[in-house]
């Protein structure tokens, strides 16, 4: 596949709470995103759930083909951990939640503040309806003054690890297959 090909295959809107502040060049080599964020724990939990869910989701599939008891039991353990999961690890920040477009390479979303070109800044996304959280560096690539004087600021993702791609890649995969189902279930809302 092309790589413009693959670019637009793999980017989708979600919705996310996105923070960030602004780092050095020699913070990104000296310190993890998470360390440049001081982040607890609890947001680390999230993503280590949200991969094992991931790894999880096409054996529950292949179960609930051969077993339709044993697949709900499976579906309704899944929700309840999901609960438990979004129980443990909030925290009291208040979560916003802003569409963002993302791919495995970057996003573009909402900021108050506008960014020069090729800044660096240290990013936490906590997606909205999963477990997974994210936190990285990334360089500006745009920073457009919008409506309501927002503005929409496109980064691209660097020194981001296979892991956290795979997750990020999976999760768009995830979302486009969700929302094809939704189209051959309900065509008349799409």
């Amino acid at each position: 596949m092309r790589a413009i090909e693959r670019r637009s295959y793999l980017r989708i809107s979600d919705q996310a709470h996105v923070s960030h502040r602004t780092v050095s060049e020699e913070a990104t080599r000296k310190h993890s995103a998470s360390e440049s964020l001081d982040l607890d724990k609890a947001f680390g939990l999230r993503s280590q759930l949200y991969k094992l869910e991931l790894e999880a989701r096409e054996l529950k599939r292949e179960i609930t083909e051969t077993d339709q008891k044993l697949g709900s039991f499976l579906h309704n353990l899944n929700q309840r951990m999901e609960i438990l999961t979004n129980v443990i690890t909030d925290t009291d920040e208040q979560f916003t939640q802003n569409v963002i477009d993302l791919s495995p390479a970057g996003l573009s979303c909402i900021s108050k503040e506008p960014y020069p070109i090729d800044d660096l800044l240290a990013i936490k996304l906590t997606f909205a309806n999963v477990s997974l959280a994210v936190a990285c560096y990334a360089k500006i690539r745009y920073s457009l003054l919008g409506e309501d004087d927002l503005y929409r600021i496109g980064v691209q993702f660097i020194s981001l690890d296979d892991a956290t791609e795979g997750l990020l890649t999976r999760h768009i995969a995830a979302l486009q297959a969700e929302e094809r189902r939704q189209r051959l279930h309900h065509p008349g809302n799409y």
